[in-house]
């Protein structure tokens, strides 16, 4: 192959990249190639629509602009035979060799069998402005002809001219360049019957109306969908592909955008055309990529593309001999490395049965197939339609698809993640409503199960305490459940590896067995069948969402059982502190009777009383325990009954550096009280003022009427609360200053309050001290 020939295909074959462009329209046409300048269709029909390319051996005048007169005269200009179209670059004329710039004549003769009036041709873009003779006038020009730079005006302007009626054509070509790196007629006129020219051409331009239509709207489409969802910008990507194959397609092949934008520069118009061819690899090469992830890629991929980031800069800053040179070293550098490398990745991918393999995969062999193609029929190698236009088409819809396929699959797994969710919250409800290690166990199994299927067992590894002995959990295919102790040598031998590295999911005898980790520490060990979740993200998410409501569970159950033993702590020293009470009573009263017997009636009285508080206590363990005290009723006298509790009060203070006050402001009154709970709500106040006895100096008790409303108020000139002890002054685990005692016995106060329907305050005395006032209704 000669240099101009193989500079030829590389442009062609750039033309056809799967990078996308317009191929050169395509008609039927006749093989009859022009011999010695002279094309004799004496012996072809230009019927059934039959197209004839001027191509062949064109008489080729190298730096002459001759008018066709002229050339009529002189016989002796120097020529030679051309193979035409092809660019003129490299050819060797008497000893020169042909550059990029310069001017030329090109002649052809065409003789046909009879004279015809209904005949045109078609002119595709020749390199860069010419001038078309027939039959010695000027027919058309497209851009300024000249012999030097300043003197020629570049333009592309495709066109269909009618030829006069001949039966015998002189064809004479002027054609300069000086802004292209190549030069000349390098696609072929087409000659014919007028209306099959325009028959074929309005299919052609249609098609590539259709193409710039669909890339405009594919575009947009996914501009829109990209600022709905900046985060994902796969629609971006494929957007900017669908932009760079719209202005491929206005500035090859028909020649839309010259056409329609005529007020635009040739040199930007070009600029756009090779930008436009350089700048897709990259995007769509990183389209490829959001769709199947290739480590390759992702460390080399800039690596490989570099060059075309190079090529886009030189396009947009450098002039077209400089970024036109690298073209043919870049085409060659395209198909020996990423076009290849990117079919082997996702053939990888389809392989691998990768989400979208298959249609990128198909989308990119059409392609491929489609440049082939039409590259062996640009060269006669083959005959056929040239494909390349409909690849585009393919490559936008096919895409699209894929796109929206994949933006439907997202919405049927978020609407699938939405329903998972929900029956994720009920699922780990069930667990942790659960009051035991085994039923917790047993739920997340029956979760499980249910959402893997039949046939399979469930294990889930817990460890005890000590982390050296666990449980075995197990659930099998009729749902019946078990659990064992074992080991935790056996457990590192199945897994082979130490407890203490397990911190990610392996594949052990087609199990999956997924650890569970909080702050480096294994709560539970999940083995499930392989098969089921590894095909499914959310699905093995789900599992795992599973696996730590049960953590939680068997927490909040441990963190249970150690409330439970602190609370039975807490309630026997709050039964020690009420016991207290009242055995120091009944000491007090037998003190009493050795020193006066006379008065033991009243002294067994109140030991009896003492006595029956106490037996009452057996039953407040139980009501206190279930957060509930069930009141025993009586209708009283409010002064007689707060005049035994002052007694009892007094003899509580006896022998105390306290001194006890009773005021009584209410003269007659009934409400309706349980006896025992409020005489020992009383008793449990004024023991917290006894035991700071170094501190308080006198304690008072006072009742008064309010409307409804009985007050009961009981105050000490103590050193008081902290605010933080008033603020948790009704729960059950309050620690208090006192040297004496466990401070508890408040949470019993409010309940028995509360039960009879009244409300217990606690404020500052106001000349020190503490104050506590009883709301309790009045009959």
């Amino acid at each position: 192959m000669n240099t101009n020939l193989f500079i030829h295909l590389l442009r062609l074959i750039f033309l056809l990249l799967p990078i996308v462009h317009c191929a050169r329209p395509e008609l039927e046409t006749s093989s009859k190639k022009a011999t010695g300048g002279i094309l004799d269709l004496t012996q072809v029909s230009l019927e059934n629509n039959k197209v004839i390319e001027l191509s062949g051996e064109w008489k080729f005048y190298w730096k002459n602009l001759i008018h066709p007169d002229v050339i009529r005269e002189k016989n002796n200009l120097p020529f030679l035979f051309k193979q035409s179209p092809s660019a003129w670059n490299d050819t060797q004329f008497y000893g020169e060799r042909i550059g990029s710039y310069g001017y030329a004549t090109y002649l052809l003769q065409i003789p046909l069998k009879n004279p015809r009036s209904d005949l045109a041709i078609y002119i595709p873009d020749i390199g860069t402005s010419y001038e078309l003779y027939v039959n010695g006038k000027l027919l058309t020009s497209v851009g300024r002809v000249g012999v030097t730079e300043k003197d020629v005006i570049p333009k592309y302007k495709p066109q269909i001219i009618l030829l006069p009626e001949s039966g015998n054509y002189e064809f004479v070509l002027h054609v300069s360049n000086f802004s292209n790196r190549w030069g000349g007629y390098w696609f072929p006129i087409l000659f014919g019957k007028a209306e099959t020219i325009f028959q074929k051409k309005q299919v052609q331009l249609g098609f590539t109306i259709a193409v710039c239509i669909a890339a405009a709207l594919m575009a947009c489409y996914n501009i829109v969908f990209f600022l709905f969802r900046k985060t994902d910008v796969t629609p971006l990507l494929f957007s900017l592909h669908c932009i760079l194959i719209l202005l491929r397609a206005l500035t090859t092949g028909e020649r839309l955008g010259h056409l329609l934008l005529d007020s635009l520069s040739w040199d930007l118009l070009n600029r756009i055309e090779y930008f436009s061819a350089f700048c897709t690899a990259p995007v769509l090469y990183a389209f490829l990529y959001r769709f199947i992830p290739n480590p390759f890629w992702n460390r080399f991929g800039n690596l490989f593309n570099a060059p075309l980031y190079i090529m886009c800069l030189l396009t947009i800053v450098a002039p077209n001999s400089v970024y036109a040179y690298f073209l043919n070293y870049l085409i060659v550098y395209i198909y020996l490395t990423v076009v290849p490398g990117w079919m082997i990745i996702l053939l990888v991918a389809v392989i691998k049965k990768e989400k979208d393999a298959i249609g990128l995969f198909v989308s990119y062999l059409a392609i491929m197939f489609a440049n082939i193609n039409d590259t062996l029929a640009a060269f006669g190698i083959i005959e056929g339609r040239y494909l390349v236009p409909y690849s585009q088409i393919f490559l936008i819809f096919s895409h699209s698809i894929i796109i929206s396929k994949r933006y439907s699959n997202s919405l049927s797994e978020s609407e699938h993640l939405s329903v998972q969710m929900k029956k994720l919250v009920v699922s780990s409800q069930e667990i942790m409503s659960s009051r035991s290690y085994e039923s917790a166990a047993k739920s997340a199994l029956q979760i499980l199960s249910s959402k893997i299927g039949e046939n399979e067992i469930l294990y889930i590894y817990v460890p005890n305490h000590s982390n050296q002995s666990w449980k075995l959990y197990s659930i099998d295919s009729y749902l019946r459940f078990k659990y064992e102790n074992i080991t935790k040598a056996k457990i590192e031998s199945f897994i082979g590896k130490e407890l203490s590295n397990f911190y990610e999911p392996i594949t052990i005898r087609e199990r999956f067995l997924i650890p569970i980790v909080q702050n480096e520490i294994i709560q539970l060990i999940l083995d499930i069948p392989a098969n089921q979740f590894l095909k499914n993200d959310s699905d093995l998410d789900w599992a795992k969402a599973i696996s730590y409501a049960l953590v939680l569970s068997i927490q909040n159950i441990t963190r249970q059982d150690m409330e439970k033993y602190a609370i039975i702590g807490e309630f026997s020293s709050e039964i020690a502190h009420d016991i207290g009470n009242h055995v120091l009573l009944i000491q007090k009263s037998l003190e009493l009777l050795e020193l006066d017997p006379k008065n033991k009636a009243e002294i067994f009285r109140q030991t009896k009383q003492e006595v029956d508080t106490l037996s009452n206590l057996s039953i407040d363990i139980l009501e206190v325990s279930k957060n509930k005290v069930i009141l025993d009723l009586k209708i009283t006298n409010v002064s007689e009954f707060f005049s035994s509790v002052a007694e009892d009060l007094s003899v509580l203070f006896q022998k105390s550096n306290i001194t006890f006050k009773y005021e009584n402001l209410i003269t007659s009154g009934m409400f309706k009280i349980d006896h025992l709970r409020i005489r020992r709500l009383c008793l449990n106040i004024a023991k917290n003022s006894l035991d700071l006895e170094s501190r308080v100096t006198e304690f008072e008790l006072s009742i008064q009427p309010e409307g409804s409303t009985l007050f009961l108020m009981m105050q000490d000139d103590g050193p008081g609360m902290s605010e933080e002890i008033k603020r948790k002054i009704f729960d059950s685990k309050i620690e208090s200053n006192k040297p004496h005692g466990t401070g508890l016995g408040l949470s019993i106060v409010r309940k028995i309050v509360l039960a009879h329907g009244g409300e217990l305050m606690i404020t500052d005395r106001p000349t020190g001290g503490m104050r506590f006032t009883i709301l309790l209704p009045l009959v």
